[in-house]
C-alpha cells in the first residue's frame, strides 16, 4: 500500500448560506469573503452505509441503508436523489453497482454476492453524482471481507502482506532549518498500524539525533529541529528484528511553521515561527483562518515583528466540534501552513437496545426493546441488523457516530476510529497524533482565491437521475453543437426526454421513474443527418488507484466456522431460492406518458382488427391523416386551431421510442399494438417542438421496431435498484416450528426503516434459526437535527 494522499478539497455542495460575523470580515476581507462566496456556491454532502455485518460467503446477500447529511451541519439534506453504491474487488474493479434512491424510506438497497466473485477483502463505497466533482478519498468506504467456500482461492492472498510503509507529516507542512517542529508518523503494513517497533533519527554522520515509538495503531510523533547542509534518515526497527529506512522529508532554509497545543480547556495556542528570507522584511503580517468542516470560525491577522515568532489564542467555543481546520496564510494570501485540531462532540442520549432474554432455543419468537435515556430524542431514521458472530464476524465497533464526527472528515484510511471515542487515558494523545498525520494537505486554495469553479462537471440530481452523453459525428468523431437528441427507455410507462448539445457537444437527460435493468435508446433528433450520433456515459466513478485495505488473509483456525457458514449458504440458497429473491414494486410517481392526457385514446381491441396499419388509421383516428406522396405512404396530424392539418415534424412513437422516418409505422404489425393515443396540439419538451404527436403502444410495451430503424441500438442501462424483501420466516405455531425446512440464516432480522415513538412501546420482533450460536444486534440512525445514535446488545442461541 502507498502513504496516505492528503488533498485539501473536500467535498462540498450547492446552495449553502454561510453567516459570518462582521468582525471576521473586518479583519480580512479578501480571503474571508472569497472563502464564503465559494462555499455558498458549493455544499458539502455526506454518506454513510450501515450494512447488516461486514463478513460474507458468496452465495448471501448484502444489505444496505444510506444516511445522507449536510457535511458541514449534519442535518438531513433533500439535494441530491439518488446516490452510486459499488462494491470494489482487491484489483479496485467495480464487481457490483447500484443506484440506490435517497428519497426518504426509500434509501435502501441490496446486492446478491454471486459465487464467481474471488476471495478478498472489498471496498463498498458510495458517492453522489454531484461528489464526483471533488477528490474521490471523501466517498464513503468501508472493507468488507467475501470468502467463495466453493471457488479455488487462486494466487496467495498474503502477496502484501511483508510490505511496510513508513510516513512523516511535519505539524503544518514542512521543516524549516533551526526551527523545532513536531512531527508525526505512521508505520503499516496491510494488516494495518504496526507498535511494537523502535525508531531513530540519525544524522548523515549516523549519529543519533532523537528516538520514537509508536503509541497507537502506528501512529506517533516527535520533535526534531534540523540544520542547514545535514541529511537525515530514519531507522526503524520491527519486532521481527528486520530494518527499515526512511529518508525525512526535507527540511527548508526559509519558511513558516507552526505548532498547535491546547492552552487550556477554553483556548487553543497557534504557535507561529518564522525564518524569513535574505532581503524579507523584519515585520510582516499573516492571517489565521479557521473552519469548521468548510464553516469559516475564524479570521485573524497578527503582525511577525523581528522576533519571527507569534501567538493565536484561539476560543475553543468559536470552532464547532468535530475536525477543524487552522490555515496559515503569508502576506501574499498564500496559504503556507495547516494543521487540524479535533474537540471532542458531546456524548448523544443513549440508545437501548436490550433483548427480551439472553438465551434462546433455535426457531423461537425474540422481541428487542429500544429506547431513549431521554425521552425528548426521538431518532425517526434508524437501521437495525441482527446477526451471527464468530472468529470470522466479530463485534462491530465503528459506527455512525464515529463516521459523521471524524473518520468522514479525513483523508485515508482510518483504523478503529470507535477507539478515538473511548474513555482511554491516552486518548487525548493518539487523538492528535491523528490530526498529525491527516494535517497537511497540498493546499487547493487557488479555486478560492482566484474563485475558480471550472472543476464543477456533476450537477446534483435534484428531480431524478441524469443521464449524460455526447453527440458526435459519426464519420469524423467531432462533437456536436446545438444538436437535439431523443432517449427513450421502454416500458409501461415508457419514458421519452429530450436535450440540444450544449458547446462541448454534451447532452444530459433528467429520467425519472426508471427502475430496474432495461435497455434504453439514445438516437439524433428528428431533422438531424443520420450520420450524427448519441453515445452515452458511464455514470459511475473512476475507480480509485490504490486499494486501502489490503488483501485478505484467511486463518487456518477459521476452517471450521467457515464450513459451517458455507453449508448454511448453500442451504438457504436451494430451499429459500424463491423467497430470497422476492421483490417490492416500485412506486412510480407519475403514471402518465411525458405529454399527460391525450387528446384522443384508441384501444384497438375496442374496435376491429384490421392487418395493416393504413386501414387503422383510415378507418377509425379521426386526428390523422393518411398521404400518399411518390407512391409512399405518409401520415400528418390534424390541427384544429389551424383547421388543417400539421405541415410537418411529428412526433410518431413505438413503445416511447420515436421513428425519425415516421412512414415506416406503416409496415409494423398493427394485431402487436394496443393502443394509440394522439396529440393534436404543438408539444414543446425542453427545446424541442413537435407539430403533434402519435404514440402507438405495443401489447407487451417492449419496442421490437428496431427493423423500421436499423440504425437504433439499444444499450443495457441500470435504472434505480428494486428493493428486495427481506426474509425471516415465522414460526408462530407448533406446525411451522416443527417444519423439517432447513432454516440456517445469519442475519435474523433486517429492517432499514425504523423510527422512533416516545408514547408508545418500541420494539422489534423476529425468529432465530436453526444456527447456534452468538448473535448481536446493532441500531443507530439519525434526527435529522444533526444528531446521530448507535446502540447495541448481544445474545445465545441454544
Amino acid at each position: 500500500m502507498k502513504g496516505i494522499k492528503y488533498i485539501h478539497r473536500r467535498v462540498f455542495q450547492l446552495f449553502l448560506l454561510i453567516i459570518v460575523a462582521k468582525d471576521i470580515y473586518a479583519q480580512n476581507i479578501s480571503v474571508s469573503e472569497r472563502f464564503n462566496k465559494y462555499t455558498s456556491r458549493v455544499i458539502q454532502e455526506k454518506l454513510f452505509v450501515h450494512t447488516d455485518k461486514d463478513f460474507y460467503t458468496a452465495g448471501e446477500i448484502l444489505w444496505f441503508k444510506i444516511y445522507y447529511v449536510n457535511g458541514a451541519t449534519h442535518q438531513s439534506l433533500q439535494l441530491s436523489k439518488i446516490a452510486y453504491v459499488e462494491v470494489l474487488n482487491e484489483n479496485n474493479e467495480p464487481v457490483l453497482e447500484g443506484k440506490i434512491s435517497l428519497e426518504p424510506g426509500e434509501s435502501n438497497g441490496s446486492f446478491y454476492l454471486p459465487v464467481t466473485l474471488s476471495t478478498g477483502n472489498y471496498t463498498l463505497r458510495a458517492y453522489t453524482n454531484w461528489m464526483k466533482n471533488f477528490d474521490n478519498e471523501y466517498f464513503f468506504q468501508k472493507k468488507l471481507t467475501i470468502v467463495n467456500t466453493i471457488k479455488s482461492p487462486g494466487e496467495d492472498n498474503n502477496k502484501d502482506s511483508s510490505v511496510i510503509n513508513v510516513d512523516f507529516f511535519p505539524e503544518g507542512g514542512n521543516l524549516v532549518n533551526d526551527i523545532q517542529s513536531r512531527v508525526g508518523f505512521i508505520i503499516r503494513d496491510a494488516r494495518g498500524g504496526i507498535n511494537d517497533c523502535n525508531g531513530y533519527i540519525l544524522n548523515d554522520r549516523n549519529d543519533t539525533i532523537t528516538s520514537f515509538m509508536p503509541l497507537k495503531f502506528g501512529i506517533g510523533s516527535f520533535y526534531f529541529k534540523p540544520t542547514v547542509g545535514i541529511f537525515y534518515k530514519a531507522t526503524i526497527v520491527l519486532p521481527s528484528g528486520l530494518t527499515i529506512n526512511k529518508d525525512l522529508p526535507q527540511a527548508f532554509d526559509y519558511g513558516y511553521t507552526i505548532q498547535v497545543a491546547d492552552k487550556n480547556d477554553k483556548q487553543v495556542a497557534v504557535a507561529v515561527k518564522r525564518k524569513k528570507m535574505p532581503g524579507e522584511h523584519d515585520v510582516t503580517q499573516v492571517l489565521l483562518v479557521a473552519h469548521t468542516r468548510q464553516v469559516l470560525k475564524l479570521a485573524e491577522k497578527k503582525t511577525i515583528n523581528d522576533n519571527d515568532s507569534i501567538v493565536f489564542l484561539v476560543d475553543k467555543t468559536k470552532l464547532d466540534k468535530g475536525i477543524s481546520h487552522f490555515i496559515l496564510f503569508n502576506n501574499n494570501d498564500k496559504p503556507v501552513c495547516e494543521r487540524l485540531i479535533f474537540i471532542e462532540p458531546e456524548k448523544p442520549s443513549v440508545l437501548n437496545v436490550k433483548c427480551d432474554k439472553d438465551k434462546y432455543t433455535n426457531r423461537e419468537k425474540i422481541e428487542i426493546a429500544l429506547n431513549m435515556d431521554n425521552p425528548a430524542d426521538t431518532p425517526d431514521d434508524l437501521s437495525a441488523a441482527v446477526f451471527y458472530i464468530d472468529s470470522l464476524q466479530e463485534e462491530e465497533s465503528d459506527n455512525i457516530y464515529n463516521y459523521m464526527w471524524l473518520t468522514s472528515d479525513l483523508n485515508g484510511y482510518i483504523e478503529t476510529p470507535g477507539y478515538y471515542f473511548s474513555n482511554l487515558s491516552i486518548v487525548k494523545t493518539a487523538t492528535d497524533n491523528l490530526m498529525l498525520v491527516h494535517g497537511w494537505s497540498r493546499f487547493r486554495w487557488d479555486d478560492i482565491v482566484k474563485g475558480d469553479e471550472s472543476f464543477i462537471k456533476y450537477l446534483p440530481e435534484i428531480d431524478g437521475m441524469l443521464v449524460n452523453g455526447k453527440a458526435f459525428n459519426s464519420r469524423t468523431g467531432e462533437l456536436a453543437k446545438g444538436m437535439d437528441t431523443y432517449l427513450s427507455i421502454p416500458g409501461n410507462p415508457f419514458g421519452f426526454y429530450t436535450s440540444r448539445s450544449d458547446q462541448n457537444g454534451l447532452v444530459r437527460y433528467n429520467v425519472k421513474d426508471y427502475f430496474g435493468n432495461g435497455q434504453i435508446i439514445a438516437q439524433r433528433g428528428i431533422e438531424t443527418d443520420s450520420f450524427y450520433s448519441v453515445s452515452l456515459f458511464k455514470p459511475f466513478a473512476e475507480p480509485p488507484a490504490t486499494n486501502k485495505f489490503g488483501h485478505y488473509s484467511f486463518n487456518e483456525e477459521n476452517r471450521k466456522q467457515l464450513i459451517k457458514r458455507s453449508i448454511g449458504m448453500q442451504v438457504q440458497n436451494v430451499y429459500a431460492s424463491d423467497s430470497i429473491r422476492v421483490f417490492e414494486k416500485p412506486e412510480v410517481r407519475n403514471p402518465l406518458p411525458f405529454y399527460g392526457y391525450p387528446d384522443a385514446s384508441y384501444r384497438l381491441d375496442d374496435y376491429k382488427r384490421f392487418t395493416t396499419m393504413e386501414e387503422v388509421l383510415r378507418e377509425y383516428v379521426f386526428e390523422i391523416g393518411v398521404t400518399m406522396r411518390n407512391g409512399n405512404l405518409g401520415l400528418k396530424i390534424f390541427n384544429p386551431e389551424a383547421n388543417d392539418f400539421h405541415a410537418n415534424h411529428e412526433l410518431v412513437l413505438l413503445d416511447g421510442v420515436p421513428l425519425l422516418h415516421f412512414n415506416r409505422i406503416f409496415s409494423y404489425d398493427p394485431l402487436k399494438v394496443k393502443k394509440l393515443d394522439v396529440v393534436v396540439s404543438r408539444y414543446v419538451l425542453g427545446k424541442s417542438l413537435f407539430n403533434g404527436i402519435a404514440s402507438f403502444t405495443t401489447n407487451n410495451a417492449v419496442f421490437d421496431g428496431f427493423e423500421l430503424d436499423p440504425t437504433l441500438v439499444a444499450v443495457d442501462y441500470a435504472g434505480i435498484q428494486l428493493q428486495r424483501q427481506f426474509y425471516s420466516p415465522v414460526y408462530d405455531t407448533p406446525r411451522k416450528a416443527e417444519s423439517r425446512m432447513p432454516d440456517f440464516r445469519t442475519t435474523l432480522m433486517w429492517n432499514p426503516n425504523i423510527k422512533l415513538n416516545s408514547e408508545t412501546k418500541n420494539t422489534l420482533e423476529f425468529y432465530s434459526s436453526d444456527l447456534s450460536g452468538k448473535y448481536m444486534i446493532i441500531v443507530q440512525g439519525t434526527d435529522g437535527k444533526g444528531n446521530f445514535y448507535f446502540g447495541t446488545d448481544t445474545f445465545d442461541v441454544q
